[in-house]
C-alpha cells in the first residue's frame, strides 16, 4: 500500500468492482483514455480484476479515498519485461470531482518512484491520445519524453485520433528527482 496523503494505493480487489464499472462505463471519463471503450457488465469487470490481480508482468493498484476506502481510480504498471527492465504505465481517475486538484500527478509520481525504486526499471512507457493536452503536458512535468506518435490509432467520438509515445528513463528520472528536491 502507498500513502498518498487524502488517497492510498491499494491492491485492486473484488469490492472495487461496483466503481470501475461505474467509471469504466462514464463516457466524460473514458474518452481520453487510449485503449478503454464503454459497455462493460459487472461481470466483464469482475473477471477483468480476476485476471489481473494474478498476472505476474503487472503491479495495479486501486487509487482509493483514504478515509473513505472507496475506489475513485486505478494505476498500474503492465508489461513489466524485468529482463529488460521496462514497463508501460497507466492511470484513470474516475471520480469526476477529483479532476483538476493535482491528483493525477500525485498518484503519477508515486507509481513512475515506486517502478524505478522497487522493480529497478530502467524505462517506464505509455500512450496517451494526441487531443488529451493536459495529459500530455502533466506528463512533460514529470520528466517524460515523446518518442512518437502513431496515426489515427484510435477510434472516439466518431473519428480517429492519433497517440503521442511517451517515456521516462531511469537516468532522466533521477535528474528529475534531483531537481524536485
Amino acid at each position: 500500500m502507498i500513502r498518498l496523503g487524502d488517497v492510498v494505493l491499494r491492491p485492486l480487489e473484488p469490492r472495487d468492482v461496483a466503481s470501475l464499472y461505474s467509471f469504466r462505463n462514464d463516457w466524460e471519463v473514458i474518452q481520453y483514455l487510449g485503449g478503454f471503450s464503454a459497455g462493460y457488465s459487472r461481470k466483464n469487470l469482475e473477471e477483468w480484476v480476476t485476471a489481473h490481480r494474478n498476472r505476474a508482468d503487472e503491479v495495479l493498484w486501486t487509487i482509493a479515498d483514504a478515509c473513505s476506502d472507496k475506489s475513485i481510480g486505478h494505476v498500474g504498471l503492465y508489461k513489466i519485461d524485468n529482463r529488460v527492465r521496462k514497463a508501460e504505465f497507466a492511470i484513470v481517475i474516475g471520480d469526476r470531482g477529483s479532476w483538476g486538484k493535482g491528483l493525477g500527478r500525485k498518484v503519477t509520481q508515486a507509481v513512475v518512484d515506486w517502478g524505478f525504486e522497487q522493480l529497478n526499471l530502467h524505462k517506464v512507457s505509455l500512450s496517451v491520445l494526441a487531443f488529451n493536452k493536459r495529459a500530455i503536458e502533466l506528463y512533460r512535468s514529470l520528466g517524460f519524453r515523446q518518442e512518437g506518435a502513431l496515426r489515427d490509432e484510435q477510434f472516439r467520438s466518431g473519428r480517429y485520433h492519433g497517440l503521442v509515445l511517451m517515456s521516462l528513463l531511469d537516468r532522466e528520472w533521477r535528474a528529475h528527482k534531483r531537481r524536485r528536491g
